[in-house]
């Protein structure tokens, strides 16, 4: 099908729906790259404060998330869940919602949405970003005797099982957890994810908190891991049986001018060097042997594409090369790091851009469940200062989309780590391992030896608390 004739066709699809007559949405594009829609600001949709009220602003968002994933999975699809972060009032002639997918594996998609209210001079303002999940429904096959008792077959052997879990339905991660811990059985249709936050030389908390993980054997039933930065190079550190050395690591090894040195900028070199880095960490650590084992597949860091604007799992990695290059391109800090890392064909940078805390990118991959490792206490987010619009000018230069994903970044982070600590984030059932508001926080360039220590510390007693309530075990 050409695009015109897909345009074309998605078009009949929503002027089909009475909303969208009723409120004159306008589907402006649809193709692999997304979707976007517009509709016009008139009184009838405002609030009493003369901006489009938010329930039709969630409309746009939920319309341009499923085109997107429409056009990705096919055209019977429908939304699984949908958050939405309200950024400024939409006031103007025009709200636009643009859809892109995030990533799409077998018949789910993980889509985000900025939409933008469109002055009558052109100008655009950003009013609200939001995150969702698309679907295609599994088509049933025709019911026959032999089906409907397979069926019942299947249905009294998942009672079985929830039962077991202590419950009628889905399962919680502590549940699963709980139940996996006790019988060592993995084998329960649940797919259990690690998902590991980095954020630079703050990466040492999530670090620690992987270390935890490991020395209380939780590991053993984790089905896949996925970092985003450091926490990618947490991951794999993890997957080799060093999350404890790597936690060292940053205090120990990288806090150094030959890693991280602020004065290289006068000189017109990146403050950090990235490959140096986590080539160093292999020399260390042995990180590169994670691509010769079962991990290969079930390890993925999450790095930013920067010609399409999304965060992509890298993963199933070839050789040592693979994998340490890849961590290469999920830590690439924008202007920090020096310019794009070309792998695999694409040019990539940090995965923080878009996903910082991936639980999108795991939800995509299969997971039904995660624990998260976060690097910042619960209601914080990140900041975005002087420094940062220096970076999304550079990021506009690169793609303009790059530059909407990071400013909406601080919301988007927000957003997920709340939805995370209320135990349901993107369809997936989900706990949170987070510093205490108390804990001393590095920063994302800290070489304070001292107080990295302290932070390691912090971090490692606040996951063996979380664990222990989250387990119901003694600490």
């Amino acid at each position: 099908m050409s695009p015109i004739t897909a345009l074309r066709t998605a078009q009949r699809v929503l002027a089909d729906q009475s909303v969208t007559r009723m409120l004159g949405t306008r589907l402006i594009s649809f193709s692999e790259e997304g979707a976007v829609v517009e509709l016009d600001i008139r009184p009838e949709i405002t609030n009493h404060h003369g901006a489009v009220h938010g329930g039709i602003v969630a409309y746009a968002a939920d319309c341009a998330l499923a085109f997107a994933g429409g056009a990705a999975l096919g055209p019977d699809v429908v939304t699984s869940g949908l958050t939405i972060d309200y950024i400024a009032p939409a006031r103007g002639r025009t709200l636009r919602a643009n859809g892109m997918v995030m990533r799409a594996e077998g018949r789910r998609a993980a889509c985000r949405c900025e939409l933008v209210a469109i002055a009558d001079d052109g100008t655009e303002t950003l009013v609200a970003v939001a995150q969702g999940t698309i679907v295609a429904p599994e088509k049933k096959p025709e019911r026959t005797e032999g089906t409907v008792a397979q069926e019942e077959r299947a249905a009294k052997a998942t009672d079985r099982a929830s039962v077991r879990l202590g419950r009628i339905g889905t399962p919680t991660i502590q549940e699963v957890l709980k139940e996996r811990r006790r019988t060592g059985d993995t084998d329960d249709g649940a797919t259990v994810a690690l998902v590991i936050e980095g954020g630079g030389m703050r990466g040492i908390v999530s670090a620690a908190m992987a270390a935890v993980i490991e020395q209380e054997g939780i590991l053993d039933h984790i089905d896949m891991i996925v970092g985003t930065s450091a926490g990618a190079v947490n991951a794999a550190a993890l997957a080799v049986g060093a999350a404890n050395a790597m936690a060292e690591s940053y205090a120990e090894v990288f806090a150094s001018p030959e890693f991280i040195d602020v004065r290289r900028i006068a000189r017109g070199r990146p403050v950090i060097d990235g490959l140096r880095i986590v080539s160093h960490v292999d020399d260390l650590l042995d990180i590169g042997s994670a691509s010769g084992t079962d991990w290969a597949g079930r390890l993925a860091m999450v790095a930013t594409d920067v010609d399409t604007g999304r965060a992509e799992a890298l993963s199933d990695f070839a050789d040592r090369d693979d994998l340490v290059n890849s961590l290469h391109a999920s830590g690439l800090l924008p202007l920090l790091a020096g310019d794009p890392v070309q792998w695999r064909g694409r040019r990539w940078l940090d995965g923080g851009i878009v996903e910082a805390v991936p639980v999108v990118s795991a939800a995509a991959r299969g997971a039904t469940h995660a624990i998260v490792l976060a690097t910042r206490p619960p209601g914080t987010q990140p900041g975005y200062g002087a420094a940062d619009v220096v970076v999304e000018r550079y990021l506009r230069r690169l793609n303009p989309e790059l530059a909407a994903a990071y400013r909406g970044r601080p919301h988007r982070y927000r957003e997920t780590l709340q939805q995370v600590r209320d135990g349901w984030s993107h369809g997936l059932s989900t706990i949170a391992l987070t510093p205490r508001l108390s804990d001393p926080l590095p920063g994302r360039l800290e070489r304070d030896q001292v107080a990295l220590r302290a932070a390691r510390t912090a971090a490692a007693d606040a996951a063996r608390e979380h664990l222990a309530f989250l387990l119901e075990e003694k600490p």
